[in-house]
């Protein structure tokens, strides 16, 4: 799936934390870190789950089931996540991409939804505060 910033369900409600996430292929713990990554999900306090179902853009477009896609039912939960897996060096030096889409429910254009880049952002974040840690 080419994965929009403003994703809705057929009935056209906004998917408001959606969580992009793939681990590189070619590193040698791929199995072992998604299945790293797919047990943290089940063990928040509300569940972040596997985006099962048709998911359309502002054109009507539909998009199939990706399995890279996982749904946060609050914003909380997402992002922490999100930021717990980031701390570890061994899961977020094989990510591939790791994107956070935080829609807005009372904005009624969904062309507003913002995204951010966690990896981008978490790299920033040490280069300038923890020079010394690994990626």
């Amino acid at each position: 799936m080419a994965f929009k910033a403003n994703m809705l369900t057929k009935d056209g409600k906004k998917m408001m934390y959606l969580i992009y996430i793939g681990v590189k292929e070619n590193c040698e713990n791929y199995t072992a870190i998604w299945s790293e990554l797919k047990r943290r999900m089940a063990t928040v306090s509300t569940p972040i789950i596997p985006v099962d179902w048709t998911l359309y853009d502002d054109e009507g477009n539909s998009y199939d089931k990706d399995p890279h896609m996982f749904y946060a039912q609050t914003f909380e939960t997402g992002m922490g996540f999100i930021t717990g897996i980031l701390k570890i060096h061994e899961i977020r030096a094989n990510l591939d991409f790791c994107k956070f889409y935080n829609g807005d429910a009372f904005k009624n254009d969904p062309k507003e939804y913002e995204y951010e880049d966690t990896i981008e952002t978490k790299r920033e974040y040490l280069a300038e505060y923890h020079p010394d840690e690994k990626w």
